[in-house]
């Protein structure tokens, strides 16, 4: 898979495209792990009924069947296409990376995908028309694809962050289970599980033609699903024992960041699934309408927290040992530090208004060299803006840090490229700080007058 010349990279004022993955993405993986969810506890709670002629678990599982055509059908389908949208806009290096090597894993999980839309919709629409026994096999004909689409997906992610012997040999099977993929899918089963138990309790206190002691009996089966929660501290650390030993520093305390989200989330997770076993299960408590909306908001921003962190122990990579994250491959790092980083983003230079390298000016010099190697992560004034970052930093400091870059701040690549181009990129954030210092001093004076 070469990659010798970057793509044009979309730049995102204020929020960077780095921001724009990330608030599609949290949505998608919350609507994502709620359709597998729910497949496995509608397949599961069927089941059961029929077993034991449970007819209200029948009635809301009939109603409970359109919010799945509703929400992960719909939502989960647009913000899908949001991220592959994002994705190829924002790192189009890794993404076709990601298509290239795994083209057969996608076009299964596409396949798995049209499944689970086809038999997601027979099953809505067959209640009462089928027997109960052919339309429970509907149903888990349903939970299996959603449930394989997960496996699938969970190995491509799981790919970039340990790739393991993949880098030597970039056979698929290595990368595909590779160190993180058997405690990721554990995870993401329990986070999916979770969600249909929280979201079962947000349902049948939105369907109003329900007594309180039929929604209580309906939160209890649901409450089930949260119980895997408990799981989450052993899960996380089977998870943290095989990633690459530098993300795991970065959790361990590296980057406080890193270690406060991923702490936030398995609290708040743990937190979840205690409240469900000794809640629910135990006493048997009633969740209202206003406690299930409170665990979901909770249940939301815990899988925010860990996506997060799941994205950012990759750093300084975006294919761990393969890829850096501005879409430079490792092995070519040596020779753009003979021939010049703008070599391989000859698109920086066009669209300044030159032909090649040798046509800029010092500062333009300066302006697409960030643009090649900065611009994926940094803003200039916004989400991990430039200019707030080095602010009061003497001129020596930045020629210092970008020496330095990979072992001071090991969650950022190494500066590649040759010493005229280091020396202008040194010179063009020198000129940001002073635009930014000005413009502060520029505000407090404003504001003394005032």
């Amino acid at each position: 898979m070469p990659h010798t010349i970057q793509y044009p990279i979309w730049d995102v004022p204020i929020i960077g495209g780095g921001m724009v993955i990330a608030i599609i993405a949290i949505v998608h993986v919350t609507f994502a792990h709620f359709t597998v969810g729910a497949g496995l506890f509608t397949a599961w709670a069927e089941w059961k009924a029929n077993r034991k002629g449970d007819t209200l678990m029948l009635k809301f599982l009939k109603d409970f069947s359109r919010y799945i055509i509703l929400l992960p059908f719909i939502f989960g389908a647009l913000t899908g296409v949001g991220i592959w949208f994002s994705i190829a806009l924002v790192s189009p290096d890794a993404t076709s990376a990601l298509i290239h090597q795994y083209v057969w894993g996608w076009a299964t999980e596409w396949v798995f995908f049209i499944v689970e839309i086809i038999s997601g919709y027979i099953y809505y629409y067959t209640w009462g028309k089928l027997t109960p026994g052919r339309h429970n096999v509907i149903g888990w004909i349903y939970a299996f694809a959603a449930y394989m689409s997960l496996v699938i997906i969970n190995g491509i992610l799981t790919f970039m962050l340990s790739p393991g012997g993949w880098v030597v040999n970039q056979e698929f099977w290595t990368g595909f289970f590779n160190p993180t993929y058997w405690p990721s899918l554990l995870l993401r089963t329990i986070s999916a599980m979770s969600l249909a138990g929280i979201f079962i309790a947000v349902a049948a206190n939105t369907l109003y033609d329900y007594t309180r002691e039929e929604r209580h009996h309906i939160i209890t089966e649901g409450g089930k699903f949260l119980i895997p929660l408990i799981l989450m501290i052993p899960a996380s650390i089977w998870f943290l024992a095989n990633i690459p030993e530098a993300s795991a520093r970065m959790v361990k305390g590296g980057a406080i960041a890193m270690t406060l989200f991923f702490m936030f989330g398995l609290a708040a997770s743990t937190l979840v699934g205690l409240y469900a076993y000794f809640g629910l299960i135990l006493k048997r408590r009633y969740i209202n309408l206003e406690t299930a909306l409170l665990l979901g908001a909770i249940a939301f921003i815990a899988t925010g927290a860990m996506e997060f962190v799941r994205e950012g122990v990759r750093k300084p990579y975006v294919i761990y040992d393969y890829m850096y994250s501005n879409g430079i491959l490792v092995k070519d790092a040596d020779r753009l530090n003979q021939e010049g980083v703008l070599t391989f983003a000859p698109w920086t230079v066009a669209r300044l208004g030159a032909n090649s390298p040798d046509q800029l000016t010092h500062e333009q010099l300066g302006q697409a060299v960030y643009a090649a190697q900065c611009s994926r992560c940094h803003t200039i004034d916004g989400v991990n803006g430039i200019k707030p970052l080095i602010w009061g930093w003497p001129e020596d400091s930045i020629k210092h840090n970008l020496d330095t870059l990979h072992t001071e701040q090991p969650y950022m690549p190494p500066f590649i490229g040759t010493s005229a181009e280091k020396q202008a990129l040194a010179d063009y954030l020198k000129g940001l700080q002073d635009q930014y210092e000005s413009a502060k001093a520029n505000s407090t004076r404003e504001s003394t007058r005032s």
